[in-house]
This record gives structure tokens, sequence and C-alpha cells, in this order.
């Protein structure tokens, strides 16, 4: 996969994108919990979707019940998962092998980001800035 099959995908997709560094797009989402940030990132074996912040951290101090609510999300799902950001905030990722990747993949693996990101930013009545 290259980054013009990439923007092949997101335009049937109909996500709107724009470039955001080296071999890196950006897309905006807009939800009730505010803009859904998204992230694609091609290197030379994977595709790296992430929603950058999933939550601002609180001054770099999240709580150890986030962390263990995060751990147990991070279990419960099937392609998206939770991490800290080198800010301390929290970031939701998808990780796809770009060998033989098709758009069925890339179609049910963002649809996983953006649900699950509503779906988690919903339960802990948290957003972004």
């Amino acid at each position: 996969m290259d980054v013009g099959e990439l923007k092949g995908f997101l335009k049937r997709l109909k996500w709107k994108h724009e470039p955001h560094g080296n071999e890196t797009l950006r897309s905006v989402h807009d939800t009730e919990q505010g803009p859904v940030n998204v992230y694609l990132r091609l290197t030379e074996n994977w595709l790296i979707a992430s929603v950058v912040p999933f939550l601002d951290s609180l001054d770099g101090d999240n709580s150890f019940e986030l962390s263990r609510w995060l751990l147990r999300m991070n279990r419960d799902m099937r392609q998206t998962k939770f991490a800290y950001d080198e800010d301390g905030d929290v970031v939701l990722s998808v990780e796809l092998p770009t060998e033989s990747l098709d758009y069925s993949e890339v179609e049910a693996a963002l649809r996983a980001l953006l649900d699950d990101t509503i779906d988690h930013r919903s339960t802990l009545g948290r957003g972004t800035r």
C-alpha cells in the first residue's frame, strides 16, 4: 500500500483529508462530543490510524482508575487500543499490516476507530480541548 492507494480508500469512505507531514494524512470528523482528529500514517509494513488526542491529559496527571479502565477496554475491544502519548494524552489507535490490505479491512478498522471514540468519550463524559 502507498499513500495514493490510501487516499483512494479515504475518498471511497468520503473521509476528507489533508497532508500532515511525510506519509501522514489528517482527517477531522465532527461528532456530538466535538471534533475527532484521525491521523493516518503509513510505514513500510503498517497503516496506523490514531485519534490524537482521544482525551487530553489532566496536566499529565491521569488517574490510576482511568488507566485501569483503559486496560479493561483494551482487553474487550477487537481492533482498537488505547495508549498514552509522550504528553500524557490518551490516544486510541488501530494498526493494520499493509501486506494484502484491502478496502473492506480499512473500512472496518476506521469505522471501529470512530465508533469506539464516540462510544468511549460518551462513557467517560470527557472530550478534547
